[in-house]
């Protein structure tokens, strides 16, 4: 039903997607991509049509998100030091106190300037705050209470700051910061005021070596304290005691433990819910063999659980791997659950490999097979993971078939579909289409520059990896490229393509990896470049697991 589904809605969105190409040419502009396509993840189908000139990036979108007609529109052009925008624009509302998660966020409707006077940095809007129906497609906003915002940073010597991140609205936000760096990877800071009407105070320290990681933070906020009253996007916000430590006596082992407190607020509600996790865990890798072992314990909504996970990992021979998993789980109010999982996988050849998975699980067996296939046409993949869904208190260990099917149909035009496990365990689909192409201008100063090339797009791209501090590949981690959100495939990998090499701003949103985990970042560039396909570098980047979903 759901791959009849996916296909169905996956189709619709494909004619959309040819007939806004075909539009696209009596458009003025240099580049233009078309992305469209239907989520039951985000409950979500729509399209969203984008330009890129020398001087100005544009988009404009429709759709249909959570049963609502929405839509959004953004032009952001430079013009000397100072950038400005009109529309919809996503502006990150971070303190220097967010060191567990950096990737907070408001929606806002109206016109704003970012700039810089001294040394001082400005971002000032004028408009609403709004509302937003988020999905990959179609970014849709609505506006709800006349807002002014103003974020001030000013560095007043060579290792201390000063910043100022306000919120004029119905419900007003002043929070003022102090971060002191009296050391590289250093940090400590200082943060106080109110958000949304409620109190809010913030202390935090971190510490980064190769052989240690400190993050600690002690937050005090009101019960219903929120950066900015909308009704979504909705954060969980960190609230008293939270400290991770990571430590790296050698490149073999690696051990950590801590503990989270959150404010989760409430869909529909102006309540939130305090919820913990502690957790623990370590890993061993030698002689090609990683070992490694995790305990947690979280409290949600007035329920608790236990859980221990031990997994064993080894190559046997080139071209076979082989891993096997013990997973308990003890709530309070269900008897315990014990599950056991082997999984072997084969690489027959470079474009081709096959995987098999064996589950024993409440006196059941269970056997599985998937497997990989990549080639110019097409790139398929197929196989069972484990997640862990917190808020499934009797049973949270969650084993789902993954796929993801890509097909490049003819130059320009890709087909994508893939299934992902949504952060209460149920099994959610993603088919979209993505169209690119370009129209002959000069791209560079007015009066001369490169002529682009009709239907070049795509000869430079950005590449890379997303694994975890043992070497393994995360799926469906979150990356931000400039304001491109892109997610990891089943291998951990991501890629961009785009016409001509540029130099991005990378982010990695760890709040919206999709799996159900949370995660922290260990190692990540600030930016990337594109360059040609046969010289592109890869990108690594490394995070590990921090403690439980908190969504």
């Amino acid at each position: 039903m759901m791959e009849s589904k996916a296909a169905r809605s996956g189709l619709r969105i494909s004619a959309l997607t040819l007939l806004i190409v075909f539009a696209v040419p009596h458009l003025r502009g240099q580049v233009f991509e078309v992305n469209g396509g239907s989520s039951s993840l985000y409950q979500a189908q729509g399209a969203t049509i984008s330009a890129r000139g020398p001087s100005y990036d544009a988009s404009l979108g429709a759709g249909i998100v959570s049963g609502q007609l929405v839509g959004g529109a953004n032009l952001t052009g430079k013009m000397g030091h100072s950038t400005y925008v009109a529309g919809s624009d996503y502006i990150h509302f971070v303190l220097p106190t967010d060191i567990f998660d950096s990737s907070d966020y408001l929606v806002a409707l109206g016109a704003g300037i970012t700039t810089k006077i001294g040394n001082t940095d400005i971002f000032a809007f004028g408009g609403a705050t709004s509302s937003e129906f988020e999905s990959p497609f179609v970014d849709g906003v609505r506006a709800e209470e006349p807002a002014g915002i103003l974020f001030l940073k000013r560095r007043i010597g060579p290792s201390l700051q000063l910043s100022s991140d306000m919120v004029f609205s119905q419900q007003v936000t002043a929070i003022q910061s102090l971060q002191w760096q009296p050391a590289a990877k250093t940090d400590f800071a200082l943060s106080g005021g109110v958000g949304a009407n409620q109190p809010y105070g913030a202390a935090s320290f971190d510490f980064l070596r190769p052989w240690i990681d400190v993050k600690a933070a002690y937050i005090e906020a009101g019960s219903n304290f929120r950066r900015v009253a909308v009704a979504a996007p909705l954060f969980s916000e960190p609230n008293r005691e939270n400290a991770i430590v990571t430590l790296r006596p050698s490149k073999y082992f690696t051990v950590s433990g801590g503990r989270q407190n959150f404010l989760s607020p409430v869909t529909n509600s102006t309540s939130s819910v305090q919820s913990s996790v502690d957790e623990g865990s370590g890993n061993i890798f030698v002689a090609r063999t990683n070992v490694s072992a995790s305990l947690y314990h979280s409290n949600y909504q007035g329920t608790w659980n236990n859980a221990t996970a031990y997994t064993i990992g080894r190559s046997l021979l080139p071209f076979l791997q082989a891993s096997s998993s013990y997973l308990e789980s003890r709530p309070n109010n269900t008897p315990k659950i014990r599950d056991f999982l082997a999984n072997f996988n084969e690489k027959v050849n470079p474009r081709l490999n096959v995987s098999e998975m064996v589950s024993r699980s409440q006196g059941q067996t269970t056997v599985s097979f998937g497997g990989g296939f990549l080639s110019n046409v097409a790139s398929i993949t197929a196989g069972y993971q484990t997640f862990y869904i917190p808020q499934r208190n009797s049973n949270p260990f969650e084993q789902a078939l993954i796929l993801d099917v890509q097909l490049h149909v003819i130059h320009g035009l890709t087909l994508h579909g893939a299934t992902f496990v949504a952060p209460d365990g149920s099994l959610q689909y993603t088919a979209d289409s993505q169209a690119v192409m370009t129209r002959q201008g000069a791209w560079g100063a007015p009066g001369g520059g490169e002529k682009l090339a009709q239907g070049a797009i795509g000869s430079s791209i950005i590449r890379g990896r997303v694994v975890d501090a043992s070497g393994r590949p995360v799926s469906g981690a979150a990356l931000m490229i400039d304001k491109l959100l892109v997610y990891t495939d089943d291998d951990g990998v991501f890629f961009v393509r785009e016409r001509k090499p540029h130099t991005h701003v990378l982010k990695v949103m760890p709040a919206q990896f999709l799996g159900g985990a949370a995660w922290n970042v260990v190692s990540a560039p600030e930016n990337v470049r594109s360059s040609g396909k046969d010289n592109a570098p890869e990108i690594v980047i490394v995070v590990e697991r921090v403690t439980l979903s908190r969504k």
